[in-house]
């Protein structure tokens, strides 16, 4: 859906001619709606245009709280956010394809609506050179509800993107809802083993504290964390002594893992919901015919109808399954988002709390698997009515669990808030069980893609190695995998289409 209306500004005998176009490109759980896009205004000095739109959405909130389960007791402050980034084609010249837009690394060359704040997230393009990739915009004061921002301004430097001031282009403004998870302290791993909760037969591979059981303490960002080895203070790897398998480290056997990979002390920003189909074919609308190709597997993805660029699909609001490693890196990289890694998972879901053995990302063991839906499609209810999980080989819309007044338990929640990380789809974070994952660095995308629409940034894995599967379950009615602590297939290479889910992170500005 692109909704057009074209718009002419004359300057110092030069026109600037753009045609405001709005994708759809909305997480629906929330309603994240971008509107009234245009161009207002347009400086020749450094060659920069603000895009101007309207953004809102529901269950917008911010707050702060202090968080007495813990010793030293600790204040904490989270919000959620949009992730607003712009792209552009040109409709002059050969090159009519959808670019990234470069927007300004600083605060001030932005504008923010009163009682919002706008943070730049700032990547490295191909030449080295920073630029703006996006903003995150959210509540400067405590608040929550709906919540509507009215001109917000967006300063595109479209001269560093080679635009020239007389070009016609097409502008979009795209926004995907995140949640902020603050700097602390967490632990890894429940605590659990097969004596304690017999009910669970195999929990191989479950972090601990050496070779004890307890959990693991993640007290800083940039240090090295010592891998194996069954000593206290180093990681461990629960009931893989002696394996090496698709986990190579062990009680017996021991690696390191570098101050440059994200460990999830540092505060990040996570995707609220997994990405939608909508949200999949508004980027598949905005690739080159062979990237889009190669991003729908050669029409093996079930749900895209139509055909390019002009998809559809029958169900918009439903998560967006039967992709692999390759199709979610590529939405990341051209979101200028970036993977999670395994431990930053489990910080997303347990949050700064002591664990809970075979807990949930809610918190607890009690998972009510949902049996059947209610109501007209994008808008269904669960049945029954108190589910907050999804684990039985069906998929349903972003955010069904979560009403405006449910509890964590209820909405199958994430201690922050975040929905949906022990459900059906799988999450695909970057795995510490192989040298592959071990050496991602975090480097954010650049709204770029190679040729053949595969995400090209350095030190992300390229294929299906180095990543592996958390947070899912396959099998109904039970917890197996959806406990936050389950890494039985953290290292599994799965390259064929399956139930994977878009959740992007970045690190906070």
């Amino acid at each position: 859906m692109i909704f057009s209306g074209q718009m002419k500004r004359a300057f110092l005998r030069q026109v600037l001619c753009f045609t405001a176009a709005l994708a759809a490109a909305a997480a629906p759980g929330a309603n994240l709606a971008v509107t009234n896009v245009s161009l207002k205004s347009a400086l020749f000095t450094g060659r920069a245009a603000d895009v101007q739109c309207d953004v809102s959405w529901d269950a917008s909130w911010r707050a702060s709280w202090t968080e007495t389960a813990v010793t030293p007791n600790i204040t904490l402050t989270n919000w959620d956010a949009a992730w607003l980034f712009v792209k552009y084609r040109s409709r002059d010249g050969s090159d009519t394809n959808w670019n990234h837009a470069s927007l300004g690394t600083n605060e001030s060359d932005h504008t923010a609506p009163i009682g919002s704040t706008i943070k730049v997230g700032i990547s490295t393009n191909a030449g080295g050179t920073n630029f703006g990739a996006g903003v995150f915009l959210y509540r400067s004061a405590e608040g929550s509800g709906s919540w509507t921002n009215a001109g917000v301004k967006l300063r595109w430097l479209y001269g560093n993107d080679g635009v020239a001031s007389t070009s016609r282009v097409d502008v979009c403004v795209h926004a995907i809802e995140m949640v902020y998870v603050p700097e602390g302290s967490f632990y890894l791993g429940d605590g659990i083993s097969v004596a304690l909760a017999p009910a669970i037969t195999n929990i191989t591979g479950q972090f601990e504290n050496g070779k004890f059981t307890n959990a693991f303490l993640v007290t800083n960002e940039n240090f090295t964390i010592n891998l194996g080895g069954g000593t206290d203070g180093t990681l461990g790897n629960n009931n893989r002594e002696g394996m090496t398998g698709s986990d190579d480290f062990s009680d017996t056997l021991t690696q390191t893992l570098a101050p440059s990979f994200p460990k999830g002390y540092s505060a990040f920003y996570c995707m609220k919901y997994e990405a939608s189909r909508d949200q999949y074919l508004a980027f598949l609308s905005q690739l080159t015919y062979t990237q889009a190709t190669n991003r729908t597997g050669n029409g093996a993805i079930s749900y895209v109808n139509a055909s390019y660029p002009a998809y559809t699909t029958a169900a918009p609001a439903t998560a967006a399954g039967e992709l692999v490693w390759r199709d979610i890196a590529a939405y990341y990289d051209w979101a200028g988002l970036r993977p999670m890694t395994e431990l930053e998972y489990e910080k997303a879901c347990r949050g700064p709390l002591n664990p809970s053995p075979s807990e949930c990302a809610w918190g607890n063991t009690n998972a009510i698997r949902i049996t059947g839906v209610t109501g007209e499609a994008g808008m269904e209810m669960p049945v029954p009515t108190n589910a907050n999980t999804s684990n039985n080989g069906n998929l349903y819309r972003c955010g069904i669990f979560a009403t405006t007044n449910s509890t964590r338990e209820g909405s199958g929640a994430s201690y922050w808030g975040i929905m949906e990380m022990s459900a059906s789809l799988w999450e695909r974070p970057v795995t510490i069980g192989n040298s592959t994952g071990r050496g991602f660095t975090g480097l954010h995308g650049d709204g770029k893609l190679e040729a053949g629409g595969n995400a090209d940034v350095g030190s992300w894995p390229a294929a299906e190695t180095g990543v592996g599967f958390r947070g899912g379950g396959p099998n109904p009615g039970t917890i197996f995998g959806l406990r936050v602590s389950d890494r039985i297939q953290a290292s599994l290479i799965w390259a064929t289409r399956y139930n994977s889910a878009i959740r992007a992170v970045r690190a906070a500005p």
